[in-house]
């Protein structure tokens, strides 16, 4: 089932970026919060090896049980307790969400003798609710996480408004096209940013037509009938 509904994933990807004029097919992330080691196993033999987790505890147990090659990214909220304790290096924390964790993460880094990529969350929707950098603060956080001893920063993460089916195409068009435009203009100054993580299950599609270089699903790769 798994195989199955990457497959049919993948085809609608390649559709959406046909539809954009792109050339380019963005990096797909397995969100396996809440699956079985057996899941993720069967969806790493499927092809996908960018696996993106919302926990530091829940991370640090299937990493430890899983040999397969895995870029693991952190993708949930961190939290100061949860981060000194688990942290180890990983291929991306893709949420970073203010200069206080983008300090401790560093110093965390910092000892293990390395560099930590990261993503600053843009919150494009400045709603009180989530957590993130707002739009007029994203030069200064790149800014400043640019210049921490333990950070590579590479990008911003973006999420999308909740799915409401008598607008969610319209909203979502208007979040991720903003989106892509502070990105475009904080690539002016610092090129590096090469990265956009936007579009989820109810929205990869619309985030891919407004130039994703990468989308996080999960629901859709594990359910079946739903793709």
């Amino acid at each position: 089932m798994i195989a199955a509904n990457l497959a049919r994933i993948r085809s609608r990807m390649e559709a959406a970026s046909r539809e954009a004029g792109r050339t380019d097919l963005p990096r797909l992330v397995g969100v396996t919060k809440m699956r079985t080691v057996e899941e993720i196993r069967s969806l790493v033999n499927a092809g996908v090896h960018h696996l993106g987790e919302n926990r530091w505890e829940e991370w640090e147990g299937k990493r430890n049980a899983l040999e397969e090659i895995i870029s693991w990214h952190f993708i949930g909220a961190i939290q100061g307790r949860a981060l000194r304790k688990h942290y180890r290096p990983l291929f991306r924390v893709d949420s970073l969400d203010n200069l206080s964790h983008a300090r401790l993460l560093s110093e965390r880094a910092a000892s293990e003798g390395l560099k930590q990529a990261v993503l600053l969350e843009a919150n494009i929707l400045r709603n009180p609710g989530r957590s993130g950098f707002l739009p007029e603060e994203l030069e200064k956080g790149v800014e400043s996480v640019s210049s921490l001893e333990g950070l590579d920063i590479r990008g911003l993460l973006v999420m999308g408004p909740i799915p409401d089916p008598s607008d969610r195409q319209d909203r979502t068009r208007k979040v991720f096209e903003e989106a892509r435009e502070w990105w475009i203009r904080l690539q002016e100054h610092w090129p590096f940013l090469v990265e956009l993580s936007m579009g989820m299950s109810e929205d990869f599609e619309e985030g891919i037509r407004c130039g994703a270089t990468e989308v996080r699903i999960g629901r859709l790769l594990f359910e079946e009938g739903i793709v």
